[in-house]
């Protein structure tokens, strides 16, 4: 995304980050795409995963009928996205 659009989507973000105080990233994953399990070494740093276009649940291969595959996990819960959320 261009930078104009990144400080509309997280303004607070991009100014912490213009001060010192962390980072913003943005990755666009291919579907299907698998992400392994990861953790950070502390608990020093907050990271938020935003979907910024996210596809509609009936276009998600499904676990099952009612459980979209677009998701992640967050320690033993299981959580999908929805755009801009």
């Amino acid at each position: 995304p261009s930078r104009a659009l990144i400080h509309q989507i997280v303004p607070d973000a991009v100014s912490l980050a213009q001060q010192g105080g962390g980072e913003v990233i943005f990755s666009r994953l291919a579907p299907h795409t698998h992400i392994q399990a990861h953790c950070g070494p502390t608990n020093l740093r907050w990271t938020a995963h935003l979907g910024l276009v996210v596809p509609k649940r009936s276009s998600c291969n499904t676990l099952d009928d009612n459980s979209p595959k677009c998701h992640i996990r967050v320690g033993t819960e299981w959580h999908h996205w929805e755009t801009g959320k």
